[in-house]
């Protein structure tokens, strides 16, 4: 199961563990993160409401909003952001902290594929990922003896790097109106920013990790999709 204290001892200092990960039951671990994570999330609203919205206007939250070009396939919409959206970041931010050629070349490609596809039609992006999952798998499986070096000397920045990049794109949510809302950017992504960390930890630490974020993804993402759909009234 899940412990903070075993938490903040590994953020104070990140292993590889490789060989060392925990056993813990899949479903009891997810759970009892999410309701950590809820927590959290409550003292951290509660301070943007009490205080900061206090002395200035918060920026746009569109976590919520049903995108116009979705609002008639709400199955549509379910699905992306429940299931295909926590898998997809999962994979991008969560797969490559454990090096194997086949993990990395997915991460990576799928995150060019996104990349295009925002850019381009989905044919694209779909011959971009295997283009490049092919190119970066022979790549990373010729060249796996440097590249564990590499993950084993440097890991505690890729772990970092990870965590912090996960929480950062999630400052697209925001829709800012005045530049001094910026500078409250930080506590507004606080939440994003400690499940990065803490689903960074989750996927090194225990076995089936990787398996517990996508779960523990899926429950955060259902929920706010739950909250979003009840607000939403169709004309």
């Amino acid at each position: 199961m899940f412990e903070p204290s075993e938490f903040f001892d590994f953020l104070k200092r990140p292993r590889y563990q490789f060989l060392e990960r925990k056993e813990t039951h899949i479903l009891r671990t997810a759970i009892k993160i999410y309701l950590l994570i809820l927590l959290f999330i409550g003292l951290v609203n509660l301070i943007n409401i009490t205080i900061l919205h206090a002395f200035l206007t918060l920026p746009i939250d569109e976590t919520l909003v049903v995108p116009d070009s979705l609002k008639e396939h709400l199955w549509t919409y379910i699905i992306l952001v429940v299931i295909i959206g926590p898998v997809m970041e999962e994979v991008i931010f969560r797969l490559s902290l454990i090096f194997e050629p086949d993990q990395i070349a997915l991460s990576i490609s799928t995150l060019i594929a996104l990349i295009v596809h925002k850019l381009s039609i989905g044919v694209v992006s779909l011959v971009s990922f295997f283009v490049i999952y092919a190119i970066i798998f022979r790549f990373a499986l010729i060249h796996k003896t440097v590249f564990l070096k590499f993950w084993n000397k440097n890991f505690k920045y890729i772990f970092y790097f990870l965590s912090l990049t996960f929480g950062l794109v999630h400052i697209s949510n925001y829709k800012f109106i005045e530049v001094s809302q910026y500078l409250i950017a930080p506590i507004l992504i606080l939440p994003q920013l400690a499940i990065g960390f803490v689903l960074s930890f989750t996927r090194l630490y225990y076995k089936r990790g990787f398996l517990i974020c996508i779960i523990f993804h899926v429950l955060m993402n259902m929920m706010s999709v739950s909250i979003s759909l009840l607000q939403y009234s169709p004309k």
